[in-house]
């Protein structure tokens, strides 16, 4: 049996850089599907790869964290066995253009498990079946997959040796997502190896999810999302550049953050910049906490950078400032405070000698907003009021 007992460094507690298993498979399969190919979630199986030649690969995918799903008697492995023989029965799969994988983390064995992942010829599976009779008759009491023992048991013996021949269990992986790790490795930074891991994992669930809130089945086209992933690696894979993982908020968090006016909200209001203005600098302002928070954590940006960051950008804000009061000072204040606004807005300048997004430039500014640090309307600290 395909199986190894090494542990890896990443080793995950059940979610995998935020995900559950099943996605994580999804990606991989996307990842590493030949040419041509496609992959389903949840449509013939847990996971199945559709090969362009008309073949198919249906996976079950377990998590073993607190039991083994390949030990002799497990509820997950016979039941597994006992799914595959009644689709085929039921004639879902077709046994001569089908595989079968039972994918299980972290690594587990098991006698009966290995037994079924070897037999490939005629030969092998009869003996296997010997010994289970054998096994079985031994047993003091029925186990809890008698039921889908027994279904093996009794299973047409085509479709049975069918399965068992074409099956493969593979449980070498401490964590699932060491695999797409050892795709992306080559070509990307270690310090943004598992933001490249999370956002393609989000990226496979996102699109699935997508066909299945039409009313679609969850098939996937392995090339396209290839494609998608090199393009985003090409991008944002340089080392003068500093990308963001985040996505644009729920509105309903923009909305909520609208209404609750906090200090850099009132500070807008004040300078009259509109609804659409506003729904934008909350907007980039969530996405740019939630970047400083992904870079922090990935070693990316440390809290020196973040304050030279903030320092800078205070004083690129007092030279607009000044030169606005100067040359506009016939305008009024709310005019006055929107131009600042917008100049400082268009503003791109590095953190730490690396390009950032454009919308971490808008939402550092309103932090900076936020923490009064600087302000837009020329009164900006009377009209806020002392108890701000």
């Amino acid at each position: 049996m395909n199986a190894m007992t090494q542990t890896g460094k990443h080793s995950a507690a059940g979610q995998y850089l935020g995900y559950a298993l099943q996605p994580v498979r999804l990606c991989f399969h996307l990842l590493n599907a030949p040419d041509g190919a496609s992959v389903s979630l949840e449509h013939l199986d847990d996971v199945a790869v559709h090969l362009a030649g008309g073949e198919v690969i249906l996976e079950q995918s377990k998590s073993a964290l607190k039991q083994n799903p390949l030990s002799d008697w497990a509820t997950d492995l016979w039941k597994s066995l006992a799914n595959w023989l009644s689709f085929m029965a039921a004639g879902e799969i077709d046994p001569t253009t089908s595989r079968f994988r039972l994918y299980v983390t972290p690594v587990k064995a098991g006698g009966f498990a290995t037994a079924l992942n070897d037999a490939k010829t005629d030969d092998e599976v009869e003996a296997l079946l010997a010994n289970l009779v054998k096994a079985h008759g031994k047993l003091k009491a029925p186990p809890a997959c008698d039921v889908d023992v027994q279904t093996f048991l009794t299973a047409d013996a085509a479709y049975r040796t069918a399965l068992v021949k074409n099956l493969t269990i593979i449980s070498v992986d401490a964590d699932p997502v060491e695999p797409i790790r050892a795709i992306f490795k080559p070509t990307v930074s270690p310090l943004i190896l598992d933001l490249v891991c999370e956002r393609a994992i989000g990226a496979a669930k996102e699109a699935a999810d997508r066909l299945i809130r039409a009313g679609k089945p969850a098939i996937l086209n392995a090339d396209s999302f290839r494609a998608e992933q090199r393009a985003f690696v090409q991008k944002n894979n340089l080392p003068g550049l500093l990308a963001s993982f985040t996505d644009q908020p729920p509105f309903e968090a923009v909305e909520q953050l609208i209404a609750d006016r906090p200090a850099f909200v009132r500070q807008l209001e004040f300078i009259e910049v509109g609804d659409e203005a506003c729904v934008r600098a909350v907007s980039d302002y969530l996405r740019t906490l939630a970047d400083i928070s992904i870079w922090g954590e990935s070693g990316l940006i440390f809290e020196k950078n973040l304050s030279d960051w903030d320092d800078d950008l205070v004083s690129r804000y007092e030279h607009v400032s000044a030169e606005v009061q100067d040359v506009q000072a016939g305008h009024p204040a709310t005019v006055r405070g929107r131009i600042v606004y917008r100049r400082c807005a268009q503003l791109q300048p590095p953190l730490d000698g690396r390009v950032v997004p454009g919308h971490f430039v808008h939402g550092s500014f309103n932090a900076l907003a936020h923490g009064l640090r600087l302000g837009w309307h020329p009164d900006y600290k009377t009209l806020l009021g002392p108890a701000t």
